[in-house]
């Protein structure tokens, strides 16, 4: 089976599209609301909008809480460092800096993440990786010409 046969056909594919759509349109609305409202603002609104996501699964799993306290402190510090990451785009959306430029930048959190992943977790990292992570360093700053 072909590489983008076995891609079509995993489930990780199609929820990380959904995921591209979705940030994708959350970037341009960031931006629109960001010259409309503060920072701060747009955070708080961008928390409360997550709410109706949040209280939709509570649902659909009965009211069943997560029991693992490990598991519960790395959702909570993502919440925190999320919502530190938010404000600051919207603070750099805010400055009414160029959007291609500041969602790009923004766009390169991934290096952070292999970083970590190789480092913390002792995942391996392949050439072509590599070469991917170079290729995406040296777009931004062809972007920010």
């Amino acid at each position: 089976m072909s590489l983008l046969k076995q891609m079509r056909n995993a489930s990780w594919f199609w929820y990380s599209m959904i995921c591209v759509l979705c940030w994708g349109a959350w970037a341009l609305l960031s931006k629109l609301g960001s010259q409309e409202i503060p920072p701060d603002t747009m955070q708080f609104l961008f928390t409360i909008g997550t709410v109706p996501v949040g209280l939709v699964l509570l649902i659909a799993r009965r009211g069943k809480l997560e029991k693992s306290p490990r598991g519960i402190a790395y959702g909570i510090l993502n919440g925190v460092l999320s919502g530190i990451g938010g404000l600051a785009l919207f603070a750099a959306y805010h400055t009414n800096g160029n959007t291609t430029l500041i969602t790009a930048a923004a766009a390169l959190y991934p290096m952070i993440t292999v970083v970590l992943a190789i480092t913390i977790l002792r995942e391996r990292f392949r050439p072509i990786q590599a070469l991917g992570l170079f290729f995406a360093a040296i777009a931004i700053v062809i972007f920010s010409l």
